[in-house]
């Protein structure tokens, strides 16, 4: 009997210092202080200490400052403010744990006890990423990526930096017509900070055309074949517009040159004629004989005038001899550019010599 007495005692108690264990450990969580990695911080002290009382403060029960009439036994002047406060600079992971400080007063009588305070030194989030990946069902999943090195991150989700109150989990899922033009980000957030991510739009409507193009073509990526037949076809038009330039120009040469060619044969035929030509000596000869049909300027008559016989009859008019068939002309090129006809002389009628008078 006694020794079940005892048992249920032992387990009583056992009982008891769980319950005030757990009860110590809550209340340290709730009074756990928030630091983030690199941060400076501050453990305030509940009222001012005077300079002249001895101060002294414990981290994880060791002293890491001790002050007695202004000089510091522990620790530096940097450690402390003005009231007496504990000033932690850049602080890391090894500051994490409890600390509390001691005063006594000129006697050594102990001013406290004063609370203890927890400090939980937590990383910053890092900067998230969001990227859009396209369904086989016309949907779009986007995904939060974090290089996480703490735990407990919170995320949520911002469509045109507006916040959706549901969305907390790592990826997001929507119809890709319904969210054509809308932006998506997301914002990663812990106990001491938070980041948002740079805001993405779909493409998987812009891409609809190539959707069911394989990525990869004999182990090459598709878009490299693209790349190569688009280079292809642009050399192609380069060296047609070269052609078509060299063969403009060349052809331009050529009809110049056969401009050239026909003008200097047009001038040569053009002396030939003149020098050669036997139908402009005979004119030259007949211009100096005048001959009867003479188309060149009359000669003065005398003012002396013979009489004139009335009864001498007037002579018919003798017709003027026709002009000499011109000469047929060498054989040449047909195709050749043939010169002016020479001008026809006039035909006038030359009246018979008046009879003299007696």
């Amino acid at each position: 009997m006694r020794m079940v007495m005892k048992m249920a005692a032992v387990s009583a108690i056992s009982l008891l210092l769980l319950c005030c264990s757990a009860i110590s450990s809550t209340d340290s969580k709730e009074k756990c202080l928030n630091v983030a990695t690199g941060a400076n911080f501050t453990v305030l002290i509940p009222s001012a200490v005077d300079k002249s009382y001895r101060l002294r403060w414990k981290h994880n029960g060791t002293t890491i400052l001790d002050r007695k009439n202004g000089l510091f036994l522990e620790g530096n002047k940097n450690l402390i403010s003005e009231d007496g406060s504990l000033k932690l600079t850049n602080v890391i992971k090894n500051n994490t744990g409890s600390y509390g400080p001691e005063v006594l007063d000129k006697d050594g009588k102990n001013k406290g006890p004063f609370d203890v305070k927890h400090l939980c030194v937590i990383d910053r989030v890092p900067m998230p990423v969001v990227k859009a990946t396209c369904m086989k069902l016309q949907d779009v999943t986007f995904t939060c990526k974090v290089q996480a090195t703490t735990q407990d991150l919170e995320i949520k989700w911002l469509q045109n930096n507006k916040e959706l109150e549901k969305e907390t989990s790592p990826t997001l899922t929507r119809r890709a017509e319904q969210v054509k033009t809308d932006s998506f980000s997301c914002k990663v957030s812990n106990s001491v900070s938070f980041l948002i991510s740079e805001a993405v739009k779909q493409s998987c409507i812009e891409d609809s055309f190539f959707f069911f193009f394989p990525e990869t073509l004999l182990g090459i990526n598709t878009w490299i074949f693209v790349g190569a037949g688009g280079g292809v076809v642009l050399l192609l038009i380069i060296v047609v517009i070269v052609c078509c330039v060299r063969t403009k120009r060349r052809k331009s040469l050529q009809l110049k040159e056969e401009g050239e060619l026909r003008l200097a044969w047009t001038n040569d035929q053009h002396k030939h004629h003149q020098h050669n030509d036997p139908q402009d000596h005979h004119h030259h000869h007949h211009s100096h004989q005048q001959p009867a049909g003479h188309t060149g300027p009359r000669q003065q008559r005398s003012k002396q005038q013979r009489p004139r016989n009335p009864d001498q009859p007037i002579a018919h008019p003798q017709p003027s001899p026709r002009r000499p068939a011109q000469a047929p002309r060498p054989p040449g090129n047909i195709d050749e550019e043939q010169p002016p006809p020479l001008p026809q002389p006039r035909k006038i009628i030359k009246k018979a010599p008046k009879a003299q008078r007696v």
